[in-house]
């Protein structure tokens, strides 16, 4: 009897019976203990669920690796089948949940939107909106940090796509998508995805649509009215491939929609998270606001300052470290696969943990404490990450296409936060929820202390 014989007999790591039901309750909803007691009790590989809803997690760097690494000429995992859960948002066309040929051909065309050049172009709407949103607060007031932060990123990301002609939407769009992004930050045990009266997931798919009516109208009269206004969607109309290739009207509806969620949840997530992380270590702060003042010192932000604010850098990735909007994410295999001792087989569900990667010990020294120096190169105790240890965007050919635009963006409201406001936390611990995004649960209550003028020199 072959070895591979013997472990496909062999059942995965895992619990069972009652600890089963345990895990069950845990990873309802707020599955982040659960998640490193699973690590932790069964190691990089253990199975869970039952039917439909059964997976196989994998944790570690190391299992990272054998995701995002995958041969798109020959892959080993698609992604779809596990991604198709974000489609109520996101729409049946967006890159973020196609495979094959379609991933490739539409990220070669979306590409062109988020080079180098055009992201730096979106600084001053970047600028603009923090700057808006500050001037909002009531100074000795009480404002909820992650609505707030929720609300700006929104705009930018409605501006940057569309310029200002959907501006006066933003808050409409914003509302649509909450109730479809409620709907998919729901466990994958709780959701009952099928269109019927009175259900969640009719509402959610109702508010898409709406969203959807918006998209496609700015489309037909971008089409009418052909010219480069500068923004993402011009970008994705005017995309064009070697032999001509274009993408259709649907298909760039539904990758509009998914940048818009994409930034306006996952980027606001870690924005909320990070005014929670900087007033919480007051020290970290009070280094940035020194950094800011010397180099910024008066001026406007601009994309060539951002990128000279060192330690604003360093807090950025901690932040993503310790605060990674993504919990949960993952593959379907489509052929036998060994990892770690194991046999995984061909089309199981597969799940990495940014969440659980960026918390082991072996791959972070002291992971729980925020220590923006661990990212200092030069300093004499630095630990180079492992490869694949820090994936808060994923990685190969399938990483977060808007990656550095979420980057800046969270350099901008860190910078203007620290050299506008003084702020101070309101309430107890904030703790997190969520299973697709990790929020702030009730959100980042802080004190409005004072507000500076806006910079004009």
């Amino acid at each position: 009897m072959t070895g591979l014989t013997e472990q496909r007999r062999r059942r995965l790591p895992g619990p069972t019976g009652p600890a089963h039901l345990r895990y069950a309750r845990g990873l309802l909803g707020r599955p982040y203990d659960a998640l490193l007691d699973l690590h932790r009790r069964y190691g990089p590989v253990c199975a869970f669920g039952f039917g439909s809803q059964r997976y196989v997690m994998l944790f570690g760097a190391e299992a990272n690796q054998l995701l995002l690494t995958d041969n798109p000429a020959r892959p080993r995992f698609l992604s779809r089948d596990v991604l198709s859960l974000l489609i109520p948002v996101v729409g049946a066309r967006a890159m973020v949940v196609s495979d094959g040929e379609d991933h490739r051909r539409r990220r070669a065309l979306v590409r062109p939107a988020f080079v180098r050049r055009r992201i730096e172009g979106y600084v001053p709407v970047m600028v603009d909106e923090i700057h808006r949103m500050i001037e909002g607060w009531p100074v000795g007031g009480t404002v909820n940090a992650f609505a707030a932060v929720r609300s700006c990123i929104r705009r930018i990301a409605i501006r940057s796509l569309f310029g200002d002609r959907l501006q006066a939407h933003t808050d409409q769009i914003g509302r649509e998508l909450e109730t479809a992004l409620k709907y998919i930050n729901r466990s994958p045990f709780l959701r009952f995805d099928h269109d019927l009266p009175g259900t969640a997931y009719r509402r959610a798919m109702a508010a898409r649509g709406r969203v959807d009516e918006l998209v496609r109208a700015e489309i037909a009269k971008r089409r009418a009215e052909p010219d480069d206004r500068g923004d993402v969607l011009d970008a994705l109309l005017a995309a064009c491939a070697d032999d001509g290739d274009q993408l259709a009207d649907l298909e760039v509806r539904d990758q509009v929609i998914s940048l818009i969620a994409s930034g306006y949840d996952s980027s606001s997530s870690a924005a909320g998270w990070a005014v929670y992380a900087l007033l919480s270590n007051p020290e970290v702060y009070d280094r940035i606001r020194a950094e800011v003042a010397r180099v910024a010192g008066d001026r406007p932000l601009t994309a060539g300052l951002l990128g000279e604010l060192t330690y604003v850098g360093w807090s950025v990735s901690e932040i993503l470290r310790l605060y990674t909007p993504g919990v949960l994410t993952g593959r379907s295999a489509i052929e036998d696969i060994e990892f770690a001792g194991e046999l995984i087989p061909a089309g199981s569900k597969v799940l990495y943990s940014q969440y659980v990667t960026h918390r082991l010990p072996r791959h972070w020294a002291d992971p729980l404490t925020f220590r923006p120096e661990r990212w200092d190169s030069a300093a004499a105790d630095y630990r180079e990450p492992a490869p694949f240890s820090f994936v808060p965007f994923g990685g190969g050919y399938r990483k977060c296409i808007g990656w550095a635009f979420a980057e800046l963006e969270l350099r901008a409201l860190i910078a203007e936060l620290a050299r506008r406001t003084e702020l101070s936390l309101v309430g107890p611990p904030v703790q997190p929820t969520g299973v697709a995004t990790m929020w702030p649960r009730g959100g980042v209550p802080v004190t409005v202390r004072s507000v500076r003028a806006r910079p004009t020199g």
